[in-house]
């Protein structure tokens, strides 16, 4: 009989069988799972810190930054700003006056009425310096960004194209001007533009149609109470762009689509009928928007509790990176090859890295 330390196999002198099928590809997949994580550790670290700092514009900013809210605003036209519906029945009313003939214009559906982006830019010179200033167009608050003021360059001849029809893309040309839909500033649409976006300013027409308290103007009058109280210098304060209002309006037979920018003053439209679906998104577009969305919008909507995902997943990334090289530690029979799979993933990321630097630095995309 077989001693209690004797197992079965030992005792009737078999040879043990191989692991089954299912536990040996199981640890093939433990082992890959293991390895793949070590190789792309340094790209999980970047990746969830690299969407902090978007989720967070004034996190470990390069140059001195400041975000403000509502309470900056306090004193300031900024304060109370009129809703997207308001601003629109101030354009329908000043547009059925200047009519000839009369015109029975009238707004409608009021609450389709919006602004294209989320903030308006001003741009500040102050000791030597650029102050480069968001301010949301709901009056939730904004950020304050200072860097270098940039040398003017002289402007390097340029040959004129022997293909070249009239005077498109002149300087002083206002994207957002009769044609509709530009957007002053650049930025994705739908999204949040960055801090410091230049633009060309808006060329106002003879005919421009003003506003009493346009929004532009509140901007630029906020601006100086704004850097007093987030404690950067003040100077001249130019409105760079801000953004167009879209809205319905009918003629009594016909409903149109009217975008009307305040600081350029101008007004245009085409019928509703004709104009594309708005925010008409297939499934790969809507996909990749929601990867690119970040940052916290002033008001709590969806936008925002996204944003507090996109947060929580930067922390779980690096803390899936880090926990992961103390879960690779314990096991001693993959230290030597997980060695070797850090170090290639160290040098692939350190050489990779230096050449993104290289070809951003450059202007590159």
């Amino acid at each position: 009989m077989a001693t209690v330390d004797e197992t079965p196999f030992a005792a009737a002198g078999a040879i043990p069988s191989r692991r089954p099928l299912r536990r040996r590809v199981m640890h093939v997949v433990r082992r890959g799972h293991l390895y793949f994580g070590l190789f792309l550790l340094p790209w999980v670290i970047l990746y969830g810190v690299t969407g902090f700092l978007f989720n967070h514009p004034t996190a470990f900013a390069d140059a001195p930054t400041a975000a403000f809210d509502r309470s900056t605003l306090i004193g300031t036209p900024m304060e109370s700003v009129p809703s997207p519906a308001e601003v629109a029945q101030q354009v329908v009313t000043a547009v059925r006056s200047r009519s000839n003939p009369p015109a029975a214009y009238e707004l409608v559906q009021p609450e389709r009425a919006k602004y294209n982006r989320e903030a308006a830019f001003a741009t500040v010179k102050a000791d030597g310096r650029e102050l480069n200033v968001l301010v949301e167009v709901s009056g939730n608050g904004g950020t304050v960004r200072s860097r270098p003021a940039p040398q003017a360059a002289a402007p390097a001849p340029v040959e004129k194209a022997p293909f070249a029809i009239g005077n498109g893309g002149q300087k002083g040309a206002f994207p957002g001007g009769p044609k509709g839909g530009g957007r002053p500033g650049g930025g994705e649409k739908g999204g949040r533009p960055g801090m410091g976006e230049k633009g060309p300013r808006p060329t106002a027409p003879a005919d421009a149609l003003p506003l009493e308290s346009p929004l532009h103007d509140r901007v630029k009058a906020a601006v100086p109470t704004v850097l007093e109280r987030t404690g950067f210098p003040g100077g001249e304060v130019t409105v760079t762009s801000v953004p167009d209002l879209t809205f319905l309006m009918t003629d009594g037979t016909k409903t149109w689509l009217v975008t009307y920018n305040a600081q350029a003053g101008t007004v245009s439209g085409r019928p509703a009928d004709d104009a594309p679906p708005a925010d008409e998104l297939s499934t790969r577009r809507f996909l990749t928007r929601m990867h690119t969305a970040h940052g916290y919008p002033g008001e709590q909507n969806a936008k925002w509790y996204w944003a507090v995902v996109v947060d929580a997943m930067a922390f779980v990334m690096v803390f899936w990176g880090v926990s992961g090289i103390f879960m690779w530690w314990q096991i001693k029979a993959t230290r030597l090859v997980g060695f070797l799979v850090l170090v290639v993933s160290v040098g692939a990321a350190v050489w990779l890295g230096s050449g993104m630097h290289e070809v951003l630095s450059a202007g590159g995309r």
